[in-house]
């Protein structure tokens, strides 16, 4: 390289620099030149090859100034990869995701231009987009709900409103796919007949218990029955009915609360006039003593409508204290028990919703258990096994019945142990049938919040909005619990086209049929 010094630059260096005494002089005899020629060639490759100046140097500075260049290459490279175009396709996707999350447009307006300033479209824009979203969530839904609402055996129904228009509500609870969300006229039973007819393999509806849903479940069952169908099993909501029980007890302590403050501002009074000498009459201890007395009637009153409102939720529960599978004989037994003597407008609105049809889940599962492929004994072992574990309360302690317990779900675990592959089939078997006892509308009402949290946020909910918060919903991932990694559609069986929701709301309604048809015709 041009830049190096020559062989005999370097010989010259050497000699001068690191060569004995009388080196310089027979190497300048050897060349036929002056010592001072050797000097001036090796202090020229000296200042060569410093590092601080020279070619060299800037053949250095050349070499970090390419390294650098590409290491920021690199990480361009990195960042295209990762880079967002804020399009109007983007920022449509954006409007509709806030606005199915329930964020308002001018929040979504507002957290958009924050990344994008001056390029962000209006609040106005954006609404007009997210309502063409809405419009072709509309259109999809009238596909996929072909399919989904074909899986959904129990469902759970509700209805809310905005303003005095009602929305129909009904979920699968299992998957907690949202089936139906529908801003009606009415909510009579011709209305809900409607919804219930979206329903072809239902076996229960839980509900609250609403003259329209029930009109509406009798219109539809009267129909099936004239087609040689199985009816739709009518499941009352335990929700409510506990609700109420809870009200009852939270007011029974917070008049026991009261009765003690005033009995200790009693006391207190008439203990600081006996320090000060005052003197008490009779009168004034009878009302101290009628004091402590209601103060502990109201204690007395509120310990009773614990131990009521206890037992009734209990008894409406799958499974006994002692892990034994319910029935509806001894779950109605219970209920009248525990609402027996219970006086107030709670506990009589309570009693009302524990008719007949609060114990439909009772006798479901005896007939689905009933009917399973199992041996008898492997059935009871497993009900045994799966009843204990859920109520691991009951295994606890020394004392005796808790030992025996342990030792029933000893034996039932040895039995089902022993049978092999047959004894894990009936347990999972059982197991299934007992994870889909639902009895409680609570689901349904928790989505009810979400709406209702996007009702307080939006000046208007119009049937689009709606149907691109239902889509939305159905295909996003849970993030906590049982469900967590699954969507509500993924948790139904249906296999839909890869891709973000967002392409899933691009496509064509008869393109996703096609498609639909074609990913879900195995199932």
């Amino acid at each position: 390289m041009s830049s190096l010094p020559p062989p005999a630059g370097l010989a010259s260096a050497a000699v001068v620099f690191y060569g004995r005494y009388g080196d310089v002089s027979r190497l300048a005899v050897q060349r036929g030149t002056y010592r001072q020629a050797l000097y001036r060639e090796a202090h020229a490759v000296a200042r060569t090859l410093d590092p601080s100046s020279g070619p060299l140097h800037e053949l250095c500075q050349l070499r970090q100034r390419l390294a650098n260049l590409q290491a920021q290459r690199d990480e361009l490279h990195i960042r295209l990869g990762q880079a967002v175009v804020p399009d109007r396709d983007k920022q449509a996707e954006f409007a509709a995701t806030a606005q199915a999350l329930g964020v308002s447009l001018s929040a979504a307006h507002a957290l958009l231009a924050i990344w994008l300033g001056p390029a962000t479209l209006s609040t106005a824009t954006l609404g007009r987009l997210a309502r063409a979203a809405g419009r072709r969530a509309s259109a999809l839904l009238a596909v996929l709900d072909t399919s989904s609402c074909a899986r959904a055996t129990q469902v759970a129904a509700d209805e809310i409103f905005i303003g005095r228009t009602p929305i129909l509500m009904t979920i699968e609870q299992d998957s907690l796919c949202w089936l139906g969300g529908r801003l009606a006229d009415n909510r009579d039973g011709v209305t809900w007949a409607e919804e219930f007819r979206r329903l072809p393999v239902a076996e229960q509806v839980t509900a609250d218990g609403g003259p329209g849903m029930r009109k509406g479940l009798e219109q539809v069952n009267d129909e099936r029955r004239q087609a040689d169908r199985p009816p739709i099993r009518g499941q009352r909501d335990h929700f409510h009915s506990l609700q109420r029980g809870r009200r009852a007890v939270q007011t029974a302590r917070q008049q026991a609360a009261q009765a003690l403050a005033a009995a200790e501002r009693a006391q207190t009074v008439y203990d600081q006039a006996g320090r000060a000498g005052v003197p008490r009459s009779a009168m004034q201890g009878r009302q101290l003593h009628q004091a402590w007395a209601q103060a502990e009637q109201a204690f007395d009153h509120w310990s009773a409508q614990e131990e009521a409102f206890t037992r009734l939720r209990l008894g409406l529960r799958l499974f006994t204290p002692a892990g034994e599978l319910n029935t509806r004989a001894r779950a109605e037994a219970e209920v009248r028990q525990a609402l027996a003597g219970r006086t107030g407008g709670e506990w009589a609105r309570a009693r009302r919703l524990l008719g007949p049809e609060a114990f439909t889940f009772l006798d479901r599962v005896q007939e689905q258990l009933t009917a399973l492929p199992v041996a008898e004994e492997l059935r009871q072992a497993a009900v045994q096994v799966e009843g204990l574990r859920r109520r691991p309360e009951a295994l606890r302690g020394e004392q005796l019945p808790a030992r025996v317990l342990r030792g029933v779900l000893l034996a039932a675990g040895l039995v089902l142990s022993l049978a092999g592959a047959a004894g894990q089939q009936a347990l999972t078997r059982v197991r299934g049938v007992l994870n889909g006892a639902w009895r409680s509308s609570s689901l349904v009402e928790g989505l009810n919040s979400v709406v209702r949290m996007h009702q307080a946020r939006q000046k208007r909910l119009t049937q689009e909005l709606l149907d691109l918060k239902r889509l939305y919903w159905n295909l996003h991932e849970f993030r906590a619990g049982k469900r967590k990694g699954s969507t509500p559609y993924g948790r139904q069986g249906l296999v839909l086209p890869a891709g973000s929701w967002w392409a899933l709301l691009k496509r064509p309604p008869e393109q996703l049929r096609q498609e639909l048809s074609q990913l879900n015709s195995a199932a």
